[in-house]
């Protein structure tokens, strides 16, 4: 990530301790920046935070943090805030789904993804802000999913829809942040071989007759090829761009 300089700023990263999160985590320290990591399994986290001080030389700040509580968010930005001194970007990772068929999906099933998608990325979104809007400057960035854009055979009602809403919440911050210098956009990633997604990248029925069909480029993701998507909005490159759902899918929603 030697395109993108930003030495020295503090990013909070919600889902850190594997996937797409610990990506996002290298991503920013390899850039310079000091980064918190938050999710619930502590021992994962410590090990990725570990990882990252060695290699890159910053700081790395695990925070167990359960982002279904507001309790929870409340204290990541304040301990944040006061082992930096401010908050320079979040970025909304957390992410969870229940497959079921809708006729079999309970509350507490909708109730937990929302939770878990939605609403923590508006307490956490709310939270930095408070830290952002006296200082004029931040960017937020949401995870959200080639999934927030339609549906598949897959039953997942409370994801499809939760993703969906993390595009609109998207457009939504940005208009009301924006005059305060705070930009606020997300990323929809396709299919990457997380632990959430690779038992359908492995299926070879699912792959060949849902994945590689609405694929355009000639080859599956990798997961180090997120990186770079994050860090570009989060800098410069980016300060005139805002309220912007970025997908990076190969092509999936190009069909």
């Amino acid at each position: 990530m030697e395109k993108y300089n930003l030495k020295g700023k503090a990013v909070i990263i919600t889902g850190a301790s594997a996937g797409l999160g610990e990506q996002f985590a290298h991503a920013f320290a390899e850039a310079g920046a000091n980064v918190v990591l938050a999710a619930r399994r502590q021992e994962l986290l410590r090990k990725v935070a570990n990882d990252i001080s060695s290699k890159y030389g910053v700081q790395a700040l695990p925070i167990q943090t359960d982002v279904s509580k507001e309790s929870d968010i409340i204290s990541l930005v304040d301990k944040t805030s006061e082992e930096f001194g401010t908050v320079d970007v979040l970025v909304n990772n957390a992410g969870m789904y229940v497959v079921k068929p809708l006729i079999e999906q309970t509350l507490d099933d909708w109730n937990i993804v929302m939770s878990v998608n939605l609403t923590s990325a508006f307490l956490a979104s709310r939270e930095v802000a408070k830290v952002m809007i006296p200082k004029k400057t931040g960017s937020i960035i949401n995870i959200s999913s080639t999934f927030g854009f339609g549906g598949t055979e897959f039953e997942e009602i409370g994801y499809y829809t939760s993703k969906g809403g993390l595009v609109t919440m998207t457009k939504a911050l940005a208009v009301e942040l924006g005059k305060y210098n705070i930009r606020v956009n997300a990323i929809a990633p396709g299919f990457f071989p997380t632990s959430m997604s690779i038992g359908a990248m492995e299926d070879d029925a699912i792959r060949k007759r849902l994945i590689e069909p609405r694929t355009a480029l000639p080859m599956l993701a990798k997961n180090e090829w997120i990186r770079g998507a994050v860090c570009f909005l989060a800098s410069d490159d980016a300060r005139y761009i805002t309220g912007h759902t970025l997908a990076v899918d190969g092509g999936w929603l190009a069909y």
